[in-house]
């Protein structure tokens, strides 16, 4: 009976322990939900912290054994003199709320250290909005059961947002905070509008901080400069960026279809590569080349063009190919993920007129959106079924070589890459064309036979 009394306890206090944990007494009150205008008095919070009084001889060897149990506040510093010979340490209360929620082994250890429990403590603490993360401080604001202020990236001193409908309420406070705790930062804006215009760049909207646009990002070894309101850049790009500088080995040929400011372009031909750069957007334009220049790129590596994707490519493209194929291995990327899949076809019979055999085949890097379902989450799939869907008259399942997620936009949508290989088949195939309208292109196609027996 004894010994079930004894475990009835245990239970109880470990429930016990599990229901103190469950709700923080690090967070601001209830009082702040719900807030539109930022009102600092009301995260005041009067907290009762529990706390180690300790030898200053003696610190250095407890510290690693309470670390795990110290308490994380910003703008709070854990550890404070009391005087001369004392040290104060204040630990988490959501993790200790009296001696025995220290483990065993810990226990020991202090023990060891001649601590005992008339050296635990609790001392009545202030706190204020200046000791909560940005994190903490919004998820107490913004409504429970929604979704709640996620992300954000920063690009130079430019914070950027992109508010979901139901937070718009709270766009004022939500600057405010970001711009009062996020390091560096001193411009928030929120994009109001999808990249969905020719220039790929977005409406925003300044939330707070300077109206000042023009920034600069290191990435890759380079400084990019240019205005964030007139051009397209992607902090979170940066990863793919290395992976294709990487890829592509000096001595080779990179086509940069839709190239923005140059984050592929001007790495690649820091490496001695054969760049070319196209943009359609004059401004992208202009700051692709004043990153060329301000990164100090040999002209001999780079050249840069302000042409349509598709004038680009049936007429700039098709030449280079044409120089350099079987000579050295070539990459062309097309990173511009809303709409790159419907480039694909204009690579179709852009060798027509040529009789060539293609020993080294060039590689077509292709960026898009996979949207998926609660029922289909497959998005290599999904996005090969795109590149495929835009090219119906010649089956190019067996030219994609792989697919691989770039990265997570938002729920069920993927950032994908198709990589295809432009082979005889796709590069030699004889097509008429026919425009339905300005936005319907129509290709019918036939494989033309070559001299060297391939169809």
């Amino acid at each position: 009976m004894k010994l079930f009394a004894n475990s009835i306890s245990i239970i109880f206090f470990r429930a016990n322990r599990f229901f103190t944990m469950a709700t923080s007494v690090l967070i601001p009150d209830e009082q702040v939900r719900g807030m539109k205008d930022l009102n600092k008095d009301r995260f005041l919070k009067t907290v009762r912290i529990p706390c180690l009084l300790v030898r200053k001889e003696t610190v250095s060897k407890i510290l690693p054994v309470i670390k795990p149990y110290l308490i994380k506040l910003e703008n709070f510093k854990a550890i404070k003199e009391v005087n001369v010979h004392n040290i104060q340490v204040f630990l988490n209360p959501d993790k200790v709320v009296d001696w025995k929620y220290i483990s065993n082994e810990a226990l020991s250890k202090l023990v060891s250290l001649e601590l005992t429990p008339d050296n635990f403590k609790f001392e009545n603490v202030t706190l204020t909005y200046d000791n909560y993360s940005y994190e903490t401080i919004l998820k107490s604001v913004l409504p429970k059961n929604t979704d709640g202020f996620s992300s954000f990236t920063i690009i130079g001193h430019i914070l950027h947002v992109n508010l979901r409908d139901h937070l718009i309420p709270y766009k004022e406070l939500i600057g405010q905070v970001l711009l009062e705790k996020v390091k560096k930062c001193k411009t928030v804006v929120n994009k109001i509008d999808i990249i969905d215009n020719t220039y790929r760049n977005f409406k925003m909207e300044l939330l707070t901080g300077e109206n000042r646009m023009q920034t600069g990002v290191k990435e890759n070894g380079c400084l990019f400069e240019f205005d964030f309101s007139t051009v397209y850049w992607n902090s979170r790009l940066c990863t793919e960026h290395e992976r294709i500088i990487q890829m592509v080995k000096p001595g080779d040929l990179f086509i940069d279809i839709f190239a923005g400011v140059g984050p592929f372009s001007i790495p690649i031909a820091k490496k001695k590569c054969n760049v070319h750069a196209n943009d359609l957007n004059p401004e992208s334009f202009r700051w692709l080349n004043h990153n060329i220049k301000i990164n100090k790129v040999k002209e001999n590596y780079i050249k840069t063009y302000n042409k349509d994707g598709k004038d680009f490519i049936t007429e700039n493209v098709r030449i280079l190919l044409l120089e350099n194929l079987n000579k050295r291995s070539i990459h062309i990327a097309m990173n511009l993920p809303g709409l790159a899949v419907q480039f694909v076809p204009y690579f179709l019979g852009l060798l027509r007129e040529n009789i060539i055999e293609i020993m080294n085949l060039p590689l077509l890097h292709v960026y898009c959106f996979a949207k998926g379902s609660e029922t289909n989450t497959n998005y290599k799939n999904i996005a090969k079924e795109l590149i495929i869907k835009q090219n119906v008259m010649l089956n190019i399942e067996d030219k994609i070589i792989d697919v691989f997620e770039v990265r997570t936009v938002s729920n069920f949508k993927k950032m994908m890459k198709v990589t295809l290989k432009l082979d005889e088949e796709i590069l030699l195939a004889s097509y008429t064309f026919k425009r339905k309208n300005d936005s319907e292109e129509i290709f019918t196609s036939k494989i033309m036979k070559c001299q060297h027996g391939k169809k």
